[in-house]
């Protein structure tokens, strides 16, 4: 808006202002010269929305009719010319609600002439804190929620997770595909996130696919799309690799997709091209392909449930998640870590478990892996009786297990066992033991594989501990 000298209406100016001072406000007001309001916009606290609270076309000091002139800051700005920066009123609108607010007023101008002002109200709880914090807190918490996750959310003191971090991070600055390999609940979904989010494509969406989570009659179409009319009922709908163009699709628990799929998919990542199911065209795509199976790569494929052409495209880069048992270090850490963000959820000052309680954790075997663990501290969040969890808050399932390995403890292997001789950490004398074992182990099988069969582990899980201890292969 312009008056005839060419000088613009100052308004934008004035929100300008009012933003750099205030993340967020809960209400704000305009009025013209004569003090009669033309605009109104009230942030609902509890659904966080903006609406009008019904006073456009009344005049100011109706709304309030405790206030006077004098008192008012729109009218003291209309009259000074001058802004007032967060002035602290108790007012009292017409049905009678006192509130305490800070109030920031600025002038509006049009050319040299002073026709309203603007006003930014925050809310003010007894303490004298803007209640608007909360609003800010929902607002965050929601972009938390919303985020994906990034290597800063991957919490590790082990020095292979490290070396895992590391390697994620270069896949990432990378476009070639990358498959993860590891148990349920060792964090794939997590990792993949990280690959996308430290990638060039971070901009462009994450699309996520259990590939074992839908029938396999209904993975085709999920993946590819439909067009209308290719079966009963069918209607023109975008698929996974639609979906996740320009960006990252997901492809979990790949090795369970049957193998006649597994060859549509191969022929759409290598030209990077798809055809809807029932459609003669195709469409052209962009997408990496981020995908992750639960065993052992060697056995997946000498047991014919994934497509050696498949893997060979997919697993360029090759990343292993470790089983939680594997990286015991990481289980005090990772506990605090769940601890805070479960205190912070609920409120609750929870400050850790006993120390009965945290060897039980230490000496579990976690099956589960890290979802696992997450999920025994939020048992114990729920049965919590006081600020430190104790045996009592553990799942039955730890308790079970652990009384099933102290009776099924060798004589011979108990005997083994060194007496601690106060110059080496539970852990450190843990290690040594486990060690030993291990390269026993491998000194009398004929094959990595005999040897694992052995000590009854994974064959990845023994290439990590032989690494790890510097034990030849």
């Amino acid at each position: 808006m312009e008056d005839g000298s060419g000088k613009g209406f100052m308004f934008g100016n004035c929100l300008e202002q009012l933003s750099n001072i205030y993340d967020s406000v809960d209400s704000i007001m305009i009025t013209n010269r004569e003090g009669i309001i033309e605009y109104t916009a009230v942030i609902d606290a509890g659904k966080c929305s903006i609406g009008n609270e019904g006073y456009t076309g009344r005049h100011l000091l109706e709304v309030y009719p405790d206030l006077t002139e004098a008192e008012s800051t729109m009218f003291r700005v209309m009259k000074t010319g001058q802004p007032i920066v967060d002035e602290i009123q108790t007012v009292t609108d017409w049905n009678g609600m006192t509130m305490t607010i800070s109030c920031s007023t600025y002038p509006i101008e049009l050319g040299n002439k002073i026709i309203g002002a603007v006003e930014g109200v925050i809310l003010l709880d007894p303490e004298g804190s803007p209640r608007s914090k909360d609003i800010q807190k929902r607002q965050n918490a929601k972009l938390q929620e919303d985020r994906l996750y990034c290597l800063d959310d991957l919490i590790t003191e082990d020095p292979y997770m490290k070396k895992v971090k590391q390697q994620i991070r270069r896949a990432a600055e990378g476009g070639s595909p990358v498959m993860l390999i590891g148990d349920t609940g060792t964090g794939k979904e997590l990792a993949a996130q990280s690959i996308h989010s430290h990638s060039r494509r971070a901009d462009g969406p994450f699309v996520s696919q259990n590939c074992s989570a839908i029938p396999m009659g209904l993975l085709e179409s999920t993946l590819f799309g439909t067009a209308r009319g290719s079966y009963t009922g069918a209607e023109d709908r975008r698929g996974l690799f639609e979906l996740a163009d320009r960006g990252t699709l997901f492809l979990d628990e790949l090795n369970s997709m049957e193998i006649s799929l597994q060859g549509k998919l191969l022929k759409a990542v290598e030209e990077q091209k798809i055809r809807r199911i029932g459609e003669e065209r195709e469409r052209k795509i962009d997408v990496r392909i981020v995908s992750a199976v639960n065993r052992d790569t060697r056995d997946i494929l000498s047991a014919g449930e994934l497509r050696r052409d498949l893997y060979y495209r997919l697993g360029v880069v090759e990343i292993r998640l470790p089983q939680l048992q594997e990286r015991k270090q990481d289980i005090p850490v990772l506990i605090r870590h769940y601890i805070e963000i479960y205190n912070r959820q609920r409120g609750m000052h929870i400050r850790g478990y006993s120390e009965l309680a945290q060897k039980m954790l230490l000496n579990y075997s976690w099956p589960g892996n890290i979802r696992e663990l997450r999920n025994v501290v939020e048992y114990g969040f729920n049965m919590a009786q006081g600020e430190e969890l104790t045996m009592r808050e553990l799942p039955d399932t730890l308790l079970y297990e652990k009384k099933q390995v102290s009776e099924a403890v060798k004589p011979e292997l108990s005997a083994s066992i060194p007496e601690p001789d106060g110059e080496h950490s539970l852990t450190e004398m843990v290690e040594s033991f486990e060690k030993e074992l291990i390269r026993q182990a491998c000194k009398t099988a004929p094959s990595m594989t005999a040897a694992a069969e052995k000590l009854r582990i994974s064959r990845q899980a023994l290439s990590y501990k032989l690494s790890k201890y510097g034990l030849k292969k």
